[in-house]
């Protein structure tokens, strides 16, 4: 990764934005959610500025997007949220304009021979599960509804199985937040509100402190026992994301210790499933245009790769130097530029510890292609 400017002025500002990207499309960050957003205008008078988004997100005033484009240099956008102007137009506020610098900490160096260095075997997500899912992608639907039974016939009673979604209970919204477990073994008993185990929420401190009530409300809707157990996954940056819940209120017989041991295996199987129904691998070979020793920049020219790659923060791959054993890497997805010709241009920062081994014979590679070709600019 190369350094970056921060430009201050105000008019600096404005004539980054006037000259260099309006009507320009810019990948945009919020929350985990990646999407495409065009620069229309800038308002008059200020720091702000107008864009189009595809995907409508359920952002509040205050919250921080970062918009990123790669021109000459890689240039950055740290926005806060001001306004949706209508379902498909918002204002933001320009807080920070930064630059990469020309200077790298780790010069990039291009390859100069065709064939000489290529990525294959690229390990990526068909669909970008997030903790905020407006529509429920296929594979996670099948298997929400495929496990909800599996767990029917352990609990005799129908129970839920769905995305986190706005406007529910507080209880959900704690469980989502917290990524903790709601369990009241009883809950026509206040005790059972009041658990302190590590994971697990108390009711009366994290959601509502009148259990007496709860207690009572429950015995009069004949509710023996509640529990909402967050679904976590884990993506490809190893981030642990609450993607829904299964909800199961009883009213025949009190969910047991052994009953709650039994959902959560079953909410890691899923899980597991999901994640590798969810994986594609690439064959291609795909040409390496320059490199360094913590990052490269690729050409993909595989049409389901350039839609899904600009989505994705990270992917597996294999770096191959010309009649050599591949370097097996993950990747960090830095930036995404899609070309006229329609070839997608990557940016890949590399993450993971490699062997001594490793480390030298992948430096000793630099030095040749060092040597053979030039830096990048």
């Amino acid at each position: 990764m190369r350094p970056m400017d921060q430009i201050t002025g105000k008019e600096q500002k404005n004539h980054v934005i006037l000259h260099y990207l309006m009507n320009q499309e810019m990948k945009a960050s919020w929350n985990g959610q990646v999407q495409t957003m065009t620069v229309l205008q800038e308002v008059p008078g200020g720091e702000e500025i107008i864009l189009q988004w595809s995907e409508i997100w359920p952002i509040g005033e205050g919250s921080t997007i970062v918009l990123s484009k790669l021109l000459a240099r890689y240039l950055e956008l740290h926005c806060v949220f001001v306004k949706q102007l209508a379902p498909h137009k918002i204002q933001l506020r320009v807080e920070k304009v930064l630059i990469a610098k020309k200077e790298r900490l780790n010069p990039r160096f291009s390859i100069t021979e065709e064939g000489m260095v290529n990525v294959t075997n690229i390990v990526s997500s068909k669909t970008i599960i997030e903790a905020n899912m407006f529509n429920i992608p296929t594979l996670v639907r099948v298997n929400f509804e495929d496990y909800r039974k599996r767990m029917m016939v352990r609990s005799g009673e129908a129970g839920t199985m769905d995305i986190f979604k706005s406007g529910m209970e507080r209880k959900f919204d704690v469980v989502k937040s917290s990524q903790k477990i709601l369990f009241i073994k009883d809950a026509t008993s206040p005790e059972s509100y009041k658990m302190d185990a590590e994971g697990f929420l108390n009711y009366e401190d994290d959601i509502e402190d009148n259990v007496d009530k709860l207690a009572f409300a429950a015995r009069d809707k004949k509710i023996k026992s509640e529990l909402i157990l967050p679904i976590l996954y884990k993506n490809e940056l190893e981030e642990i994301i609450p993607i829904g819940y299964y909800w199961l209120q009883t009213k025949d017989k009190l969910i047991s210790d052994d009953d709650l041991k039994f959902y959560q295996i079953q909410i890691s199987e899923m899980i597991e499933r999901i994640k590798d129904a969810n994986l594609m691998t690439t064959v291609e070979k795909f040409p390496v245009i320059d490199l360094s020793t913590t990052g490269l920049k690729l050409r993909v020219s595989n049409s389901t790769l350039v839609e899904t790659l600009p989505k994705q923060k990270g992917i597996l791959l294999e770096l191959v130097f010309k009649l050599q054993t591949p370097f097996r890497f993950f990747g960090k997805i830095a930036w995404a530029h899609k070309e006229e010709s329609g070839d997608l241009l990557v940016g890949v920062e590399f993450s993971g510890k490699r062997t001594y081994a490793e480390k030298v014979r992948f430096e000793e590679n630099i030095e040749i292609i060092k040597n053979n070709g030039r830096t990048a600019a």
